[in-house]
């Protein structure tokens, strides 16, 4: 914002006799309150008719002055002002009132030159801003009543083809009763027109009488219905209020069921915390019976393993036959030899590791034995806990 708008803001205000002094240190900041005090008078300066609202508190206020400020502007001396910088409040809005205050101080500036120069024919007038507004006001009422007016007459004039008949119908009425006065058939016409105008409002009314008879009886119905349905109202009331004073029968056991329900539910809570328990335990001793029996497995492995290696190296000692044939006919000697019960004595030892052998296999089927009667007890005891759960 430039020094010299700001100065010739201040200026042109205090020529065209704002209240308030106004300096130029005032719009450093945003300064909204004065800015709409500048407004306000600005407007009643346009027009002093004008309703302002000068509502500031909240900001949805704000806004909403300031959109109906910028259309009282555009509408009144077609300025269109920007309604950001307005609402800024700074040296930007002064801006955009500048606008208006130059507008304004032309004006002023061009009618006092204009009265100087033509005193003689403006004599007697009063040409100053008041009287200027107040004749623009009245000459837009005359112009609203003029654009009224012509709307009436377009109406008017859509009708005119039906209209013109019906007036020539008439005229030709009174040109032939002027003509004719002697004769009655004119005066029998109306007669009769207004017979029947007085028939038809005849049966007019009797229907209407008719309809109000109607309504006084339908009105009469509902009044009796409204008086039973009044007492039944009472009743229910009174129906109510005995109700709520009164214990139930049912009171005492369903109290006494609740009781139960609260000692079932504790013994179901505590039942099933014993059986999550017991489930992680069995789940802890699963796992400890899988990792022995995989252990066994490993071992029974590497006992296979050590005996397909001790058959394997038998084979390779067969292959160096001299050597085996020597060595054969050599123990077969040393057999024939040894006495009987060196021979007692191995054959004891090749039963006892067949005996041994049978022992480790039995041994084997007794952990698988063992292994599925331990799942049998699980599963019964699985059984157990569910029929438990459903007596439950």
């Amino acid at each position: 914002m430039a020094f010299r708008e700001l100065r010739n803001f201040c200026e042109t205000m205090r020529a065209l006799g704002y209240n308030r002094i106004i300096s130029m240190e005032n719009f450093r900041t945003p300064n909204f309150e004065l800015i709409v005090d500048i407004i306000e008078w600005l407007m009643i300066r346009i027009d002093p008719d004008c309703d302002v609202n000068g509502d500031i508190e909240e900001e949805r206020q704000r806004v909403a002055f300031i959109i109906n400020v910028t259309k009282f502007f555009l509408s009144k001396t077609r300025i269109k002002l920007n309604m950001k910088k307005l609402y800024q409040a700074d040296g930007y809005a002064i801006r955009e009132l500048l606008k208006i205050t130059s507008m304004l101080y032309k004006a002023q500036t061009s009618s006092s030159t204009e009265i100087n120069e033509s005193s003689d024919f403006y004599l007697g007038l009063d040409l100053s801003l008041n009287t200027k507004l107040q004749n623009l006001k009245s000459a837009r009422e005359l112009a609203s009543e003029i654009t009224e007016s012509g709307a009436k007459i377009f109406d008017l004039l859509s009708r005119e083809k039906d209209l013109k008949e019906a007036r020539d119908k008439a005229l030709g009425f009174l040109d032939n009763i002027s003509r004719n006065l002697d004769s009655n058939a004119e005066q029998e016409y109306i007669r009769n027109c207004i017979r029947d105008i007085i028939n038809s409002q005849t049966g007019s009314l009797s229907q209407m009488e008719k309809m109000l008879e109607e309504l006084e009886k339908d009105e009469k119905s509902l009044e009796t219905k409204i008086k039973k349905r009044s007492v039944e109202l009472e009743r229910a009331e009174k129906r109510i209020k005995s109700l709520q004073s009164v214990r139930p029968a049912y009171m005492d056991e369903y109290e006494r069921l609740e009781q139960e329900v609260e000692k079932l539910y504790e013994t179901f809570v505590v039942k099933f915390r014993n059986l999550s328990y017991l489930e992680h335990d069995l789940e802890a001793y699963r796992v400890k019976d899988e990792g022995k029996k995989a252990v066994a497995d490993k071992d029974l492995d590497d006992a296979r393993i050590k005996i397909k290696k001790a058959e394997e190296e038998q084979l390779r000692g067969a292959e160096d036959f001299d050597d085996g044939e020597r060595i054969e006919n050599n123990e077969m000697r040393f057999e024939a030899a040894r006495p009987t019960e060196a021979r007692n004595h191995n054959r004891r030892n090749y039963a006892q590791e067949e005996s041994e052998d049978e022992n480790f296999i039995d041994d084997d089927e007794e952990e698988g034995n063992s292994e599925s009667q331990d799942e049998e007890e699980d599963e019964e005891m699985e059984i157990d806990s569910d029929s438990n759960d459903n007596n439950f």
